[in-house]
C-alpha cells in the first residue's frame, strides 16, 4: 500500500512518451504508462483491519490546498538503476503534504519512512544499463487536485496498481 498523486491520462502519456525517448539511449524498460504515479508515502503490507486508520490517516491531510508541479528533468539513481522524472525545483506544497502523510502514519502507528528522505519523483524507467547526466525535458505540467491510496497486487510477476480511494485536496 501506498499514498500517491495520480496523474491524469494526458499526464501520463507526456511522461511516457519522455521514457520512450530515453528507453533505447539507455537500454531501459519502460514502465507502462497507466502505472504512472508520484508515490508520497510508502506504507508496505498491512492487514484489511488496519484500512480505517488509513482512511483516518488521508482525511487529516485534505486541508492541503491544489497546487501544480512541473516536471522538467530526467534524473537517475544507479544504486538500483532506475530512470525517474523529478522536478526542476521544490514545491512546498508537496513537502507539506508528503510531510504530513508521514506524521500521521506515525500517529496512528505505522511505521514510516523519514520525511527528509522524501525524493518527489515518477518512475519511468527501470533496469537502466546506460546511466546518463541528468536531462531536461520540455516541462510537463501537472495540477495536482488530489491524493490517492494505492494497493499494489503482484500477479505472474506482473504488478498491477488498484486506487481503493481518492481525497480531493481543500478548494
Amino acid at each position: 500500500m501506498f499514498f500517491a498523486l495520480w496523474p491524469a491520462p494526458a499526464v501520463q502519456r507526456q511522461l511516457h512518451a519522455v521514457a520512450k525517448e530515453y528507453q533505447i539511449k539507455c537500454h531501459a524498460r519502460m514502465m507502462r504508462s497507466e502505472t504512472l504515479h508520484l508515490t508520497l508515502q510508502f506504507i508496505g503490507n498491512i492487514r484489511r483491519a488496519q484500512l480505517p486508520k488509513l482512511i483516518t490517516v488521508a482525511n487529516k491531510a485534505t486541508d492541503t490546498p491544489p497546487f501544480r508541479l512541473e516536471l522538467d528533468t530526467l534524473s537517475f539513481w544507479k544504486h538500483n538503476r532506475i530512470g525517474y522524472a523529478t522536478l526542476g525545483a521544490s514545491e512546498p506544497v508537496l513537502q507539506t503534504l508528503a510531510a504530513t502523510l508521514q506524521h500521521e502514519l506515525a500517529n496512528e502507528g505505522f511505521v514510516a519512512g523519514d520525511s527528509a528522505g522524501f525524493s518527489p519523483h515518477v518512475t519511468l524507467l527501470r533496469n537502466v544499463e546506460h546511466i546518463l547526466a541528468s536531462q531536461n525535458f520540455v516541462p510537463i505540467p501537472w495540477q495536482v487536485n488530489s491524493f490517492v491510496l494505492v494497493e499494489s497486487v503482484t500477479i505472474n510477476q506482473k504488478t498491477r496498481y488498484r486506487i481503493l480511494r481518492e481525497w480531493r485536496l481543500a478548494s
